[in-house]
């Protein structure tokens, strides 16, 4: 396990002043983190793009009623950004092949949301920062709260035996699943509070692996904790019930699985402090099944 010091020290060593700005710009996200990072900073957004997936997929912080829908992130609505005239785009550098008319017409900001050097949460404060830095606000008490609620979050699981813990998503079909590695969030998650990954296989950029769930058989000590997608899930878990691979794991019968609330796995320090929080709270009681 890691000490407390040494986990506030994570997210707290990028610190960097931060200028007073002016009025809050009006400024339209076409990416869910980065919707994600201005309502943590407290800036409602003009327009998002997807704003239905934003509120599916991460929920919180809330996006209030009123703000505009775009469509898709990768093709905005132009005509209706020309009648907003927001001061400012913001879309993610993967968004920047398939936006060149938007970044032709708008003053467009295109960052950094996956960490290049694999830790996500470190990433997510850079990113925090640069949005604040567009938005006029400061970051800085945010990154403070959030790094100290995650070693908050450390501190309740030390002392916990050192099974590997697993988190995955089950897909529909109950026979495949996303892992989430040591890359992305999940994965820097899991790292914050101390506790060892079970996936050791491949992993994108973003720290997902599909795998089929005959991969859970070479994990039998791992604890599973997987990612409650409402009826997607519940379908895939009526599926395994009467799978005899399923019900023959170890996990399963000793009672060391458990379902949690879905967190947007490319989400920021917001997503990671809900994630650690509820980590926190689900894993003492695994640990007490073995």
């Amino acid at each position: 396990m890691i000490g407390r010091r040494a986990l506030l020290g994570g997210l707290g060593a990028l610190a960097v002043p931060h200028p007073a700005g002016a009025a809050t710009p009006r400024l339209a996200s076409l990416d869910l983190a980065l919707t994600e990072a201005l309502l943590t900073l407290g800036v409602t957004p003009l327009a998002v793009a997807n704003l239905p997936l934003y509120r599916r997929l991460v929920g919180d912080p809330v996006l209030p009623e009123g703000v505009i829908e775009l469509g898709p992130q990768q093709e905005p609505n132009l005509e209706l950004l020309q009648a907003l005239r927001p001061d400012r785009i913001l879309a993610a550098d993967w968004q920047a092949g398939g936006l060149r008319r938007v970044s032709s017409s708008f003053s467009t900001s295109f960052l950094s949301v996956f960490a290049a050097d694999g830790d996500a949460l470190a990433q997510a404060a850079r990113l925090l920062r640069a949005v604040a830095t567009l938005s006029g606000t400061d970051a800085e008490p945010i990154i403070a709260e959030a790094t100290t609620g995650i070693a908050d979050a450390a501190l309740s699981v030390q002392g916990l035996d050192d099974r590997p813990v697993l988190l995955f998503r089950l897909m529909e079909d109950a026979r495949n699943m996303a892992v989430f590695g040591s890359r992305g969030m999940p994965g820097g998650v899991l790292a914050r509070l101390g506790l060892r990954n079970a996936w050791q296989g491949r992993q994108n950029a973003a720290g997902v692996a599909s795998a089929g769930i005959e991969a859970l058989a070479s994990m039998p000590e791992a604890r599973l904790i997987h990612f409650d997608r409402g009826a997607e899930t519940a379908r895939a878990l009526s599926r395994l019930e009467v799978s005899r691979f399923w019900q023959a794991l170890p996990a399963l019968r000793q009672g060391r699985i458990a379902a949690m609330p879905v967190i947007y796995p490319n989400g920021g320090l917001a997503s990671a402090g809900r994630l650690a929080r509820q980590i926190a709270a689900r894993l003492p009681e695994l640990a007490r099944h073995g």
